[in-house]
């Protein structure tokens, strides 16, 4: 259950807001000690519920350590030649390999509560239950071993039982894999959150690529790709799963040569398409130069249609101005805002089935201005301006044939989505982010109302919105408003329907803070600004101390803190993943190993 001859003393404890209480706990140094205790070792400590019939452990989290020696303490303070000479000499202590021969230097641990407590009643096995009593001070410690840890950080999760996916591995061991349950996952929501360089897009390709394989349930993950990078990072999935596929908003987010192949299909055209198609991809650091190496699997996508062109079928005016919503209604509007809103609606509901004509569309510009032409406040024209320049600059966009084995309509999408059939993935990308706002609400709204409608719970779907921020900011207008909209209705009311959503920014402070209050699942990577990490503390109550392991994380390292999906609840783990970019490219050396065959 422990590891023998490694044992600490608890010291001290104090009141946390966070955490309820901290602890500090003091280990014998030896080198073998500091490479054992870890950030996110697990230790045990009698605490005051015990009796002379049990022994109640309680069960501790390390969440940080700090060798420490008596001569030179904290403070460098003194005369210099002294402090020196003290620290070469405190330099011999640190070379004690298995005994502990000083007491000079220990190990100081600051450690916090898993609010869980192990009972010892003589022979019989050990029962873990909530934790009773706090920690004695003076009391010795004891750190778990490999097959304890396991037990304690997964407790309750039984991957035989449940749907679960092993989303890595605890960075101080790498024995003890973290399992997750997949339909708390999804269902409530995770948020992924880590600085520039932490390996975000990298986290989100790892955890969608495991939810895909691992579920033994059909579960659906849409991505909205603002950066266009996900058709790399998950070209193994979007390969492997037969009804997946890239979404292109409209036929100016693909190249020319894509649309002349679907319409001519030849050899010729088909080697244009790709080529064209990975120019337009960004390859995070670890793909880059190796293009060349996507060319069959990005190849196999486009002759199997599986990179489709979303335009709707029948374009209506009133269509397309009731996507205009947000803009035409927003800011204060003053006496005008009921006038606007009556004649918004009767506009939409007359021009509902015309279609973008010469005749329509001077019928539409005639109305529109006989109404700015009204007594309107300021921000009430502007709106009315606003519908009839985006009108007419929808009326005046080159229209391009696609040939309907390319498109794809939103009906095909939500009938993807619903159908338990099997796994699968969309990635939605767009050159215009206005567009994707305003599909994601579009699609959202749609997929929400016909699950509503039905009552219809399976499959599993994440809404997963990569660069959050882009989506769902503090302050939010125009098309950032329609996807705010979709998002929190999704946040709030999709876990009944079988839909969640993932966020996913580096930007944390500038998120909607009604809306990252609603994950129950974290995964946290270094934040080096203070007020981002004051607002995940915020809506998930982790610690200082906790944050400040991540400030040694190396790329794939990663804090997972759940409510529902882990096993500990509420107790931030440092876990490592797989390197998505090493997945990718072993996928494509097997993938062009086959097809030289």
């Amino acid at each position: 259950m422990f590891i023998s001859n490694l044992t600490g003393t608890m010291m001290r404890v104090e009141p946390h807001p966070d955490t309820r209480f901290v602890f500090e706990i003091w280990f014998d140094y030896t080198k073998q000690a500091i490479n054992l205790i870890r950030e996110g070792a697990m230790v045990a400590v009698p605490n005051f519920a015990s009796n002379q019939s049990e022994t109640h452990l309680s069960i501790l989290e390390v969440s940080s350590i700090l060798p420490m020696h008596y001569a030179l303490g904290s403070d460098t303070s003194g005369y210099p030649g002294f402090v020196e000479e003290a620290a070469r000499s405190a330099a011999l202590d640190w070379e004690q390999d298995t005994e502990s021969t000083e007491d000079t230097t220990k190990i100081k641990c600051i450690a916090v509560p898993t609010n869980l407590e192990l009972v010892l009643r003589g022979s019989d096995q050990p029962v873990m239950q909530p934790e009773e009593n706090l920690p004695m001070i003076g009391s010795r410690v004891n750190l778990f071993n490999t097959e304890q840890t396991q037990r304690i950080v997964n407790l309750g999760i039984e991957p035989t039982r449940d749907n679960t996916l092993t989303i890595g591995q605890l960075i101080r061991d790498d024995e003890v894999n973290i399992w997750l349950r997949i339909e708390d996952l999804m269902k409530v929501h995770f948020g992924i959150f880590g600085f520039t360089g932490a390996g975000k897009s990298n986290f989100v390709s790892t955890l969608t690529r495991r939810i895909l394989t691992e579920s033994r349930e059909p579960a659906k993950v849409v991505i909205f790709d603002l950066m266009s990078e996900y058709s790399a990072l998950l070209i193994d999935q979007l390969v492997g799963f037969p009804r997946s596929g890239i979404v292109n908003l409209g036929e100016q987010t693909v190249p020319e040569s894509l649309l002349e192949y679907y319409a001519n299909q030849t050899p010729e055209r088909l080697a244009v398409a790709t080529n064209d198609m990975l120019r337009s991809t960004l390859f995070s650091k670890g793909l880059k130069g190796r293009q060349t190496e996507f060319q069959n699997a990005t190849q196999r996508l486009i002759e199997s249609r599986r990179i489709r062109i979303y335009r709707e079928q029948d374009r209506t005016i009133g269509r397309f101005a009731e996507s205009l919503e947000g803009e035409v209604l927003r800011g204060n509007m003053g006496n005008s805002a009921a006038p606007v809103r009556q004649f918004f609606d009767d506009f939409v509901s007359d021009f509902a089935s015309m279609s973008f004509t010469q005749e329509n569309w001077n019928q539409a510009s005639q109305r529109i201005q006989q109404f700015a032409s009204q007594n309107l406040t300021a921000t009430a024209a502007g709106n009315i301006r606003t519908l009839r320049q985006r009108l007419e600059a929808e009326f005046n966009r080159p229209r391009v044939d696609i040939p309907s084995a390319a498109r794809v309509t939103v009906p095909d999408i939500i009938r993807l989505l619903n159908d338990s059939a099997s796994s699968a993935l969309l990635v939605i990308q767009s050159h215009d982010p206005d567009e994707l706002r305003n599909f994601a609400n579009l699609l959202g709204n749609l997929t929400y109302e016909e699950r509503r409608r039905t009552g219809q719970i399976a499959p599993l779907v994440s809404f997963v919105f990569d660069e959050a921020d882009e989506f769902i900011p503090q302050r939010a207008d125009g098309s950032y408003a329609a996807s705010a909209a979709i998002v929190m209705t999704l946040a709030r009311r999709g876990r009944k329907f079988g839909l969640g959503i993932g966020i996913a920014t580096q930007r944390v402070r500038y998120l909607n803070t009604s809306i990252m209050a609603q994950p129950h699942t974290y995964f946290i990577s270094k934040l080096p600004r203070q007020t981002d990490r004051q607002v995940v503390a915020e809506a998930f109550g982790i610690s200082e101390d906790m944050f400040r392991q991540t400030f040694k994380f190396r790329k794939g390292d990663w804090l997972v803190a759940s409510y529902d999906a882990a096993g500990l609840e509420a107790v931030p783990v440092p876990i490592h993943v797989e390197n998505a970019e090493q997945r990718v490219l072993d996928f494509l050396q097997d993938f062009n190993a086959e097809g030289q065959q």
